[in-house]
């Protein structure tokens, strides 16, 4: 059986983030209780607790950084405590999906792509990732559904041509 250990980030300052955030999951559920009123009015778990847009992005930019360094599984706490604290910020929940897809849980993933396509329906790459993780789950008909959104969000837009081409790929190889 393989060891679920993981070593943490070489850079202390890191580790240290993650080791937070990895803590700071075991206290969301109470935290949530305890704020459920508030939130229930549309408050944020991050603006009741003080935390700033400037650490938001700080924690942010951090996660993305360990993601460049495919350390995905690090980058995962961090980006499920941004979603916690500032849920309808689509790069967070965008974040979240893309740890989870590529730490191998498809499932979870394509809920937090959902996510960000609620948020932001005309985010092109998590309609593609979305199709890629309904695909993995065998939901043939819903990723390919999943695949036109992303060639529709890209059409007409020439920064996305590559991935119009690619979700188009994908559904053309479906209709063979």
């Amino acid at each position: 059986m393989p060891s679920l250990y993981q070593h943490p980030p070489s850079d202390p300052d890191m580790a240290e983030l993650v080791a937070r955030m990895r803590a700071g999951l075991r206290t969301l559920p109470a935290e949530f209780e305890r704020h459920r009123k508030a939130l229930e009015s549309g408050a944020t778990l991050g603006s009741l607790r003080g935390i700033t847009d400037e650490e938001h992005d700080l924690a942010y930019r951090a996660a993305c950084r360990l993601c460049d360094e495919e350390q995905f599984h690090h980058a995962l706490p961090v980006a499920l405590q941004l979603v916690a604290h500032k849920p309808r910020d689509s790069r967070f929940a965008f974040l979240c999906a893309s740890c989870l897809q590529r730490t191998g849980n498809a499932s979870d993933a394509a809920l937090f792509y959902a996510i960000c396509l609620e948020l932001d329906s005309t985010h092109a790459v998590a309609a593609y990732r979305l199709g890629e993780c309904l695909e993995a789950m065998g939901f043939v008909r819903e990723a390919m559904q999943a695949y036109a959104r992303a060639v529709d969000v890209c059409r007409g837009q020439f920064n996305y041509a590559v991935l119009q081409d690619m979700a188009q790929a994908r559904i053309d190889r479906q209709d063979c």
